[in-house]
């Protein structure tokens, strides 16, 4: 008797389970396979209701997506870009208010060559809302970060090293631009937030991913429907997700691409497939200067602006390893191929350092301690080239 009660309770159970996850499953056994490649438009707007088209695109994201290759591609856009719309000049957040988001679509469908077929457009709130339903969401903040405006009702005060922000918080430090990096700068924040968001939603139940897409289809203005957006958040779950950097010049308060270089960053978004002469040297600059009193971070993203074809890495933590003397420079080239590619820049932007070489195969003892220390401190020092221990000489 009691083998049949406790039989009975299986069955039971399973068909309470079976019950609550069948419209799941029955959407997804009929959901809409996406194109491959396929390719969305995501604009963030500088207001809070979405729905009154008065504000300026603050945010302007192309997201391709390819489940072939397993890759998710986010390129930011900067808001200052110059464009030419009818024998019009002007900065590209300009031209959905002016012109609509169909036009600005076929205005980066003609720059990259790519097929946009949807759009979103959300306002900063939802950065709030999302971030709540995934909070708390850990991001590291590469230094203090403190601004004040009681008029806005703003107050941000970050302290350096690992943070776990609720959504209002999120959204702070994803707005906040007084730094020297400006606009530049609100988009490497932008990607911490979207990364942390994305990683969070990875590991997260159904329930939340269900909530969250319910979230964005009200809460936006946009061209998807459910299924579209579940099928989207199924390749995304298992996807490799990289960010691109637009090749740009920077003149005065606007910026242009660089034509030279656009070349392959198009390649890259139809291919999927990152090309060889585009392929960045990752540095990994480490702060060896106590008594430094600027910050570190600012000075090194000011001295290494304008570095196409590298990706910077800083480290704003005093490392504490027997053999490395504090405030002296030192270098590491773990890639030999960049070996002449990276001593050239050095020289060009360390002109009165003298940087002193770790050899790898002489002194591993010491080249493991350094790696070592970045691991200590959630540095993944896999994908590095060069890592530079920068002193008070430079």
């Amino acid at each position: 008797m009691k083998l049949l009660i406790y039989m009975l309770g299986i069955i039971f159970s399973i068909i309470v389970i079976m019950s609550m996850f069948f419209p799941f499953v029955e959407t997804y056994t009929k959901m809409d396979k996406l194109s491959d490649p396929y390719y969305f438009l995501v604009l963030g707007m500088d207001t809070m209701d979405v729905n009154k088209k008065i504000s300026r695109t603050d945010s302007i994201l192309l997201v391709g997506v390819s489940e072939k290759k397993n890759k998710v591609l986010v390129l930011p856009i900067p808001r200052d870009l110059l464009v030419t719309i009818d024998n019009n000049t002007m900065r590209i957040n300009a031209v959905y208010v002016k012109y609509g988001v169909e036009k600005l679509q076929e205005l980066i469908q003609n720059i990259f060559k790519v097929k946009i077929s949807d759009y979103l457009i959300f306002d900063y709130g939802l950065f709030k809302e999302i971030g709540d339903i995934y909070s708390p969401v850990k991001i590291y903040v590469p230094k203090d970060m403190y601004y004040e405006d009681f008029h806005q009702n703003l107050h941000i005060n970050f302290k350096q090293g690992y943070n776990y922000l609720n959504g209002e918080e999120l959204l702070y430090y994803a707005r906040f631009r007084y730094d020297a990096l400006g606009d530049l700068g609100r988009i490497q924040r932008q990607k911490d937030v979207l990364f942390a968001l994305m990683n969070a939603a990875k590991s997260s139940g159904l329930s939340k991913i269900l909530y969250s897409i319910d979230k964005v289809l009200n809460k936006t203005v946009n061209s998807f429907d459910f299924k579209k957006l579940f099928s989207l958040f199924l390749v995304s779950k298992k996807s490799e997700i990289k960010f691109l950097s637009l090749p740009i010049e920077i003149i005065g308060d606007y910026v242009k691409i660089d034509t030279n270089k656009i070349i392959s960053t198009k390649k890259y978004l139809v291919e999927f497939e990152e090309p060889e002469e585009s392929k960045k040297v990752w540095i990994t600059l480490i702060n060896n200067m106590p008594d430094f009193k600027l910050s570190f971070y600012t000075v090194m993203r000011n001295r290494w602006k304008n570095s196409y074809g590298y990706l910077i890495e800083i480290v704003d933590i005093l490392p504490d390893i027997e053999g490395i003397s504090r405030n002296r420079s030192y270098l590491i080239i773990k890639n030999e191929k960049y070996e002449k590619k990276v001593m050239d820049e050095i020289k060009k932007r360390y002109s009165k350092t003298v940087f002193e070489i770790i050899d790898i195969q002489k002194n591993p003892e010491l080249y493991f301690s350094i790696i070592k220390f970045l691991s200590n401190n959630s540095y993944n020092t896999l994908n590095s080239d060069v890592i530079m221990l920068v002193g008070n000489d430079s």
